[in-house]
């Protein structure tokens, strides 16, 4: 595979002794009940390692099972994962509608770009509830379990969260002994290799080590490949004591070749400054009329390295009966490097008007460069307690965050090298060359952007009991968020342009829940959410960007929740309304063209449908439902053309089904559909592409040789369906085409 050409030095691994002094410092001062249970440490649990049907929310900050929690929460459990072949998280996404893809550009990387109920999410994916960072695609090996809480949710995760957020859970080592080795083969040429072992330590420690090699192409795609490398340590001691302590690493290495996909046609309709030439003009609008197996990159120049690492420190101790202390603390880092192609016609200017396609040739000229460093560090505190006061039962998780975020970008360039950008190259539309010859060479120039942010919050959370069936929940955060951004650090014009910021903001969350009998529940839920021009730390030079506050939203959900057939299967029920109410929109009294207001107005509505769980003893299912009616309500400026049109990426229907049948103890088979409605890559109507509906269908079948040993078959997209995956302004990156592959694990004694 293609190679970096600067290796970027490693950030060690830091962590600030802070976190271990801060149970000295936090004062407890509750009074609580006396035989009260005691309080379990919070994690998403389903019923059985086989089950569908999950109980609880991994996040400490929802102490009620999820039959009783006001808001929308889907977990995927390892069970799922295992059925369906997950290797990433965007596999594991498609288990839940309402989320849609995008495609890295306009400074965002490829990775695990998102949206959910129609808002931008890439910065709201969680690790064992301390955000993520940077953007990269994430693996699976070492995840326990995948949770979606949908609706604003700044309340519980901080700023972003407008749509949602997703938090993933990660394998921790525990007093059990096993050992378990998967090998995959597939048929893009490809393997994988994962190693699972925890082994106990004496009576109350343990060591649990996952180990991840993999390697292969990807199927329905000339030429991308990816592979990777990656350790997973986790050491805890104290298990099932009072106190409790476990210290997780985690390594990863990622060589890919990076993919932006395919083009667009332009959609010019309406425009006078541009337009198509007749060569492509017929698709105005459209998928590029190709295979899309097509590759518009250079094998011999781009390619992808990402490195990730992080320690993770929690602290357990039980107070009383009725307290938990938790202290977390977590330092991590993910360093970047990549070229890659951004597929897009040639174009020539007459009279003042740009042409787009004749010949139908897409530049080689496109090269998105990125070379950066991730890094963060962050402290959390939590009390955790069951108190009763007059009759009222209270679960109540109070506590504090602070943490800080960095954000380095070097120039990575080719000093002119680059024969590919400076003639520039072209390649057929309908037969590309990938295999050009390349004589450039790249290098880390000077430091061009570094950015910050720093992030103080505190919060309380509390649960009434009021009776049997009744149940009220309130959330309160406040966040302090300082951010500074430098830019063109080494442009001689401006050596040091900065941007500051600071956000203080209070989030709230409210849950009323009526429980009709004690395996339903009928509930109320709403929420808000903030986010900061400088969210991702990334601020825009462009107008007045930095100086806006941040955009508001609120949600309101109305739904129902059961278990059903003695507890074995969970369904759901819900409408919502989602609405930001301060969006950035163009100004329209400005002077500067670039400058944006906070008049805009947007919302999705919608319904969502869910079960999971067993039907029958032999019949298991996860299944799943979202209707979402997202619409411009109100915009300025030159966005007015989009009111009353569809937010970008936000399909009306979609539905996600997944079946396994145990034929006999040993056999067992597995079928699945997917479907996602039309999409639309922008709310412009006059300048919108249009990404088409697709259905696609898997498959697995799988036998249990004895109790140590099996073995698994897996087809994905069984009728090779052509369909654009993520979606993005120019381009687009087409769904895996047909997938079959082998696996066998094997669990040692």
């Amino acid at each position: 595979m293609q190679r970096k050409q600067y290796p970027p030095t490693l950030t060690g691994f830091r962590y600030s002794a802070l976190a271990l002094a801060v149970a000295a410092a936090l004062p407890v001062g509750v009074a609580y009940a006396e035989n009260i249970k005691e309080l379990p440490t919070a994690q998403a649990s389903a019923q059985n390692t086989d089950s569908y049907k999950v109980d609880q929310s991994s996040s400490p900050k929802y102490t009620q099972p999820l039959l009783d929690t006001a808001k929308t929460i889907t977990v995927i459990p390892q069970s799922i994962m295992k059925d369906r072949n997950v290797d990433s998280l965007r596999d594991a996404l498609r288990n839940v509608p309402g989320i849609s893809l995008s495609a890295g550009e306009g400074g965002t990387p490829t990775g695990d770009s998102l949206s959910i109920r129609g808002f931008d999410a890439r910065n709201d994916i969680m690790i064992d509830g301390v955000r993520d960072i940077a953007g990269y695609t994430r693996d699976m090996y070492n995840i326990e379990a995948v949770e979606i809480a949908k609706g604003p949710g700044s309340a519980v995760t901080g700023r972003g969260a407008t749509g949602g957020s997703i938090n993933l859970q990660s394998k921790t080592a525990r007093l059990d002994s096993f050992t378990d080795l998967s090998v995959r083969l597939g048929s893009e040429d490809d393997h994988r290799l994962q190693l699972d072992s925890n082994i106990p330590i004496g009576e109350t420690s343990a060591l649990r080590v996952n180990l991840l090699t993999d390697d292969g192409e990807v199927a329905g795609r000339d030429e991308v490949e990816n592979a990777k490398d990656a350790i997973a340590l986790s050491f805890a001691t104290g298990l099932g004591t009072t106190s409790r302590l476990s210290i997780n690493v985690d390594y990863q290495e990622q060589d890919n070749l990076p993919d932006y996909g395919l083009p667009w046609v332009p959609n010019y309709s309406g425009r006078d400054d541009r337009t198509l030439h007749a060569d492509i003009a017929a698709y105005e609008g459209e998928e590029a009329p190709v295979d899309f197996s097509n590759f518009y990159g250079n094998v011999h120049r781009d390619f992808e390295d990402v490195k990730t690492q992080s320690i993770t420190i929690k602290y357990e101790k039980d107070l009383n009966e009725s307290t938990m202390l938790r202290i977390l603390g977590r330092t991590g880092s993910v360093e970047r490097q990549s070229i890659v192609n951004a597929p897009r016609f040639t174009r020539e200017t007459v009279d003042d008007v740009r042409i787009y396609g004749e010949g139908a040739r897409i530049s080689l000229g496109g090269e998105k460069t990125r070379d950066t460093e991730d890094s963060l560090w962050v402290i959390q505190a939590d009390l955790i307690g069951e108190y009763q006061t007059g009759g009222i039962t209270h679960n109540v998780v109070t506590g504090f965050e602070i943490a800080e975020e960095k954000f380095e970008r070097w120039r990575f360039d080719d000093n002119g090298s680059d024969n590919l950008d400076t003639t520039p190259e072209t390649v057929s539309l309908y037969s590309p060359n990938p295999d050009a010859a390349y004589t450039g060479h790249y290098t880390r120039g000077k430091k061009y952007n570094e950015a910050t942010g720093d992030t103080s919050a505190f919060y309380v959370f509390d649960t009434l009991t009021l009776n049997p069936q009744w149940e009220v929940s309130v959330g309160l955060r406040y966040d302090i968020f300082d951010t500074e951004y430098f830019f063109q650090l080494d442009d001689d014009d401006d050596p040091r342009g900065k941007l500051e910021a600071e956000d203080k903001e209070l989030s709230w969350n409210f849950g009323l829940v009526y429980k009709p009998a004690p395996n339903g529940s009928i509930y109320f839920g709403a929420g808000s959410s903030f986010s900061p021009s400088a969210e991702d730390l990334t601020a825009s030079t462009r107008g007045n960007a930095a100086d806006l506050d941040p955009e508001k939203t609120i949600s309101f959900e109305l739904g129902t929740k059961w278990e059903l057939l003695d507890g074995r299967l969970f369904a759901s029920a819900a409408i919502f309304r989602t609405e930001k109410k301060d969006a950035r929109t163009d100004d329209p009294f400005a002077s500067n063209s670039r400058d944006d207001t906070l008049d805009g107005k947007q919302r999705v509505d919608g319904l969502e449908l869910s079960a999971a769980g067993q039907i029958t003893d032999a019949l298991s299912i996860s299944a799943a439902y979202t209707f979402q009616n997202s619409k411009v309500v109100s915009a300025g400026g030159d966005d007015k053309v989009q009111e009353g049109h569809e937010l970008r990426r936000t399909p009306e229907h979609s539905f996600s089904i997944w079946s396994r049948y145990d034929y006999s103890n040993q056999l067992a088979f597995g079928l699945g559909t997917q479907y996602v409605d039309e999409r639309y890559n922008s709310s412009d109507p006059g300048g919108r592409e249009t990404a088409e509906d697709y259905l696609i269908w898997d498959m697995m079948a799988s036998y249990q040789i004895n109790n140590q040993w099996s073995v698994q078959l897996n087809g994905s997209n069984l009728t090779d369906e052509e369909y654009a995956d993520q979606v993005g302004g120019g381009h687009f990156v087409p769904g895996e085409g047909r997938y079959i592959s082998l696996s066998t694990s094997y669990s040692f004694e």
